[in-house]
């Protein structure tokens, strides 16, 4: 019997989560069934219903992404990992009788990838903008990484100020700016981090302005479709050391199947060029 899983999340239908966790299981002998959970017999739900619904229709586990990472936080009975709970949003969960256990794989994937590209080197001062759900799991992935000083940016006030608070409780020296400052505060920042959805897909918007970009020593950037954003590409021309929103996005899936199936894929160049090529 093919183990049942799916994504919960609006507008998901570019997702290649399902290709990623069907192509893993098949290297792994398994058969799995991944179905995008958006269409009316679960959107039209409240989330705690879709979660319930899920359940009755022998779901095993769910992927969640936008705009559910931090709603589904108070719903979820136990952290599956040891201090994803601080984060304050979960994109993974496994669904039992006794309840959901939530993982953040945006928050492993993302220090997996980290530590890939930059090795033991520390983040110095940076530059988040976007303080949603992957902001959360991201600025605690860096964090954890030795960074000691973060500006953050959100459209949404309280939003930026509930990650300030988060990441002054771990040790990280963090101020909300405001629109008038992110230009000095790209300038000055040695990583520039972009959590927000500007630029995904054919907009070819920036979240930070390309013309501040010339000294800053690595950046990262949360989008995958496309895979070279106008954000990204002005990095990798400025010489920086840059994390791509594959990077993040294929190590979280692998996070995912291993806590799905309890299997260990590896993560070699074979994986990461047929991955590649499924992007658009």
């Amino acid at each position: 019997m093919a183990l049942k899983l799916g994504l919960l999340g609006s507008n998901i239908s570019r997702s290649k989560m399902p290709r990623l966790q069907k192509h893993l299981g098949k290297l792994q002998g398994m058969d799995i069934d991944y179905i995008l959970l958006d269409d009316p017999r679960f959107s039209a739900l409240s989330l705690r219903d879709q979660i319930q619904k899920a359940r009755a229709e022998g779901f095993h586990g769910l992927n969640v992404t936008h705009p559910y990472k931090q709603q589904i936080y108070p719903l979820v009975s136990s952290a599956y990992m040891k201090g994803h709970e601080r984060i304050g949003s979960y994109n993974t969960l496994l669904l039992d009788n006794d309840g959901i256990a939530g993982v953040n794989t945006d928050y492993s994937g993302f220090k997996k990838a980290y530590q890939r590209i930059r090795g033991s080197e520390t983040p110095g001062q940076v530059l988040l903008c976007g303080a949603g759900g992957v902001g959360r799991a991201v600025a605690t992935g860096l964090a954890d990484h030795g960074c000691k000083a973060m500006l953050v940016y959100d459209i949404v006030g309280a939003q930026a100020q509930s990650l300030v608070s988060l990441l002054e409780q771990q040790g990280v020296s963090a101020s909300v700016i405001t629109q008038d400052e992110l230009r000095d505060a790209i300038r000055t920042s040695n990583g520039l981090v972009n959590c927000t959805a500007v630029g995904m897909h054919s907009n070819t918007a920036s979240a930070i302005d390309l013309s501040c970009i010339k000294s800053q020593q690595w950046a990262f950037d949360a989008i995958y479709t496309p895979l070279n954003t106008a954000f990204i590409s002005q990095c990798r021309q400025a010489g920086m050391q840059c994390i791509s929103g594959f990077d993040l996005w294929i190590s979280q899936g692998l996070d995912a199947f291993r806590i799905f199936t309890g299997m260990e894929a590896e993560a070699d160049d074979a994986l990461f060029e047929e991955a590649l090529s499924w992007l658009d």
